[in-house]
């Protein structure tokens, strides 16, 4: 399903579950799901709505404002005032923008290679964790060992965010590089999430 906000540059694509969880559960995402997305498939068995955050086509990236619209309108229909936190590659830098700006939003965050850089920020990412950090946000990071990108960001990440006394796991894929991003086996990031939700 796909729709549009009043005041929001950008389609917003959701896709329902067969049953929705008790509390209505939500992945807040960047980037379209493709069909290899083995973790927003067992999210969705699992009663999780999947929503994609909108892109402006006049923009180089998500805004801010867009997003917080979006979430004050999946909330105001009675969805979990802390969704889950997800994107791949370029694509995890806007989740985690959103979050690090509204972290006591967010139930956790998940980022299958990602490379954190923001439109929707000019900071720093990985300098700026501690919102997170404070709030108890749980991280976790799916990646293949050959990723260009691993040391820069997800190992850049998971020192800092422990040093913060943040909780971070990273699962490593042994001689894979940048795609496919998704786990061969989506089960412990799914038991990492919903260990998460609150």
């Amino acid at each position: 399903m796909h729709f549009d906000l009043p005041g929001v540059a950008g389609t917003v694509t959701v896709i329902e579950p067969k049953t929705a969880a008790a509390g209505k559960p939500w992945v807040f995402r960047a980037g379209f799901v493709n069909r290899d997305a083995v973790v927003d498939l067992a999210l969705l068995a699992r009663g999780f709505h999947i929503v994609t955050g909108p892109v402006p086509y006049n923009t180089d990236g998500p805004l801010l404002a867009g997003w917080n619209a979006v979430y004050k309108h999946f909330t105001d229909f009675g969805f979990s005032r802390t969704p889950m936190m997800e994107g791949a590659g370029g694509a995890a830098g806007e989740v985690y923008a959103w979050a690090i700006a509204n972290p006591d939003k967010v139930s956790c965050i998940y980022g299958e290679n990602p490379i954190l850089h923001s439109h929707m920020s000019n900071a720093s990412l990985i300098d700026n964790l501690a919102p997170l950090a404070q709030a108890g946000v749980p991280i976790m990071h799916v990646c293949g060992s050959l990723d260009p990108a691993f040391a820069q960001n997800t190992k850049a990440v998971q020192k800092k965010y422990a040093d913060l006394g943040g909780q971070i796991k990273v699962i490593v894929s042994e001689g894979t590089g940048h795609y496919p991003t998704s786990p061969k086996d989506p089960q412990p990031v799914v038991d990492f999430i919903l260990a998460a939700q609150r």
